[in-house]
């Protein structure tokens, strides 16, 4: 990927949408692409946070891992998506693992240049704001969903974050049925009775990868 097509992907990317030409050039002369393989690791948790994250292609899942294994699934990366805010703002490790959930291509932006660009771009700082505080108000989210709604209405909610915003209401899952569950702080069986229950009272339809949300006033109100 050359410099250019570099530059078109970090156009595309929210946080750098309101970046003037040349400081976007800069961090497209600074970067680096790479390319990953479905499950392939891009960056492990404890790792140095010297880079910021952009997605080009395919789609990344973040990830943190328990002492015995278990994994919780943080969030899902998508093209024109960035990860990495964090250790952008204070240096430090990375706080997740995080690994390729289709075949993907990634830029890599150093660091120092995102901080060289940010020191006399408002642009930049107010996107780089605005990103950690939606990333700390997803996760103050997911965090009272975990003790205030069971499993079952998790799934549902999940279900509805993902469907479009217009259209016909089919989600298609990327995920596996564990990659789900992993996503709800669930077991895999408990998200596939979860789906089968909404499937027996009519307000979904499993079609392989696909869901069709029959019924979305059903699924809100079941969320409560």
């Amino acid at each position: 990927m050359d410099e250019s097509a570099r530059a078109r992907v970090l156009r595309g990317c929210g946080l750098f949408a309101d970046l003037p030409a040349p400081d976007l050039q800069r961090l497209a002369a600074a970067s680096s692409a790479r390319r990953y393989r479905r499950g392939q690791f891009v960056v492990h948790e404890g790792d140095p946070g010297d880079s910021l994250l952009v997605v080009a292609e395919g789609t990344l899942k973040a990830v943190t891992t328990s002492p015995h294994g278990e994994e919780l699934l943080l969030a899902v990366v998508e093209p024109g998506e960035s990860v990495g805010e964090l250790t952008v703002a204070d240096g430090g490790e990375r706080s997740a693992t995080v690994a390729a959930l289709t075949d993907a291509a990634v830029l890599r932006i150093p660091r120092e240049s995102v901080l060289t660009v940010a020191e006399h771009s408002p642009a930049l700082t107010r996107a780089l704001l605005g990103s950690l505080a939606r990333t700390v108000r997803r996760l103050t989210g997911d965090a009272a969903d975990l003790v205030f709604l069971d499993t079952p209405r998790r799934v549902a909610k999940l279900l509805l974050s993902m469907a479009p915003r217009s259209g016909p209401p089919r989600v298609h899952l990327e995920l596996t049925q564990s990659e789900l569950a992993e996503r709800v702080g669930a077991t895999r069986q408990t998200v596939n009775a979860a789906l089968q229950g909404f499937q027996r009272r009519g307000w979904i339809v499993i079609e392989q990868r696909d869901v069709m949300l029959h019924d979305v006033p059903a699924l809100r109100r079941f969320v409560g």
